[in-house]
């Protein structure tokens, strides 16, 4: 009778400490449990960096096309009134045509005459490596119309179609009739690295050979 009670009186020692292991963890399990843990964690972290980037990188690719845009409508609606000239008496005209700079006149108060004191009837472009400027009045310095431009390309063609040249000759400004626009503009999108888009339209001279 005492020996079965002395067995008896080991089992609740057994069931302690198999409840105390089913309890815990292992120093083993925990390692593996924070390697599977870390790589689960370095996963999400590279695909949270990855659209962080790509979300960046859209969104300056989207304001480098609404600049340029916004910058070529403006320039497109100068040069469709190059020219103009509705009394006949002002000689509006392409003065200036490179690749890289142009200078043209229009009536714009339609008073018969060219006046460097009236905003943009004589209108300036330039490129000078790194912005696109302009100057609305003669007497006015340059101002950037569009910066960041990493190229500008100026082509001027006559009513077949011709190139006229780089800069266009004195003799033939009067035989433009369609300005090739092509402008590059590169910003930086952070980690995304740059983002370069090009815009090039072709701008019919309305006002010109009447």
């Amino acid at each position: 009778m005492n020996g079965f009670l002395l067995q008896n009186s080991k089992l609740p020692k057994i069931k302690a400490a198999q409840a105390g292991r089913a309890g815990g963890f292992t120093l083993i399990e925990l390692l593996v449990t924070l390697a599977i843990s870390s790589v689960i964690l370095a996963a999400i972290g590279s695909v949270y960096t990855g659209l962080t980037r790509s979300y960046t990188t859209q969104n300056v690719a989207a304001d480098v096309q609404q600049t340029l845009r916004a910058g070529i409508d403006f320039v497109v609606e100068d040069i469709m009134m190059a020219g103009l000239d509705p009394l006949n008496t002002a000689g509006a005209e392409f003065e200036a045509a490179g690749s890289t700079a142009m200078q043209f006149t229009s009536d714009r108060d339609m008073d018969g005459e060219i006046k460097d004191t009236v905003d943009f009837e004589r209108i300036n472009y330039q490129y000078n490596g790194n912005s696109l400027l302009y100057r609305k009045l003669a007497a006015d310095p340059l101002e950037p119309l569009i910066d960041n431009v990493t190229g500008l390309i100026l082509l001027y063609l006559d009513e077949d179609g011709n190139d006229l040249g780089d800069p266009v000759a004195a003799v033939d400004l009067n035989d433009i009739r369609t300005v090739v626009i092509s402008i590059t503009v590169q910003e930086p999108a952070g980690r995304g690295g740059m983002v370069e888009r090009t815009y090039t339209t072709r701008v019919r001279c309305r006002n010109l050979g009447i």
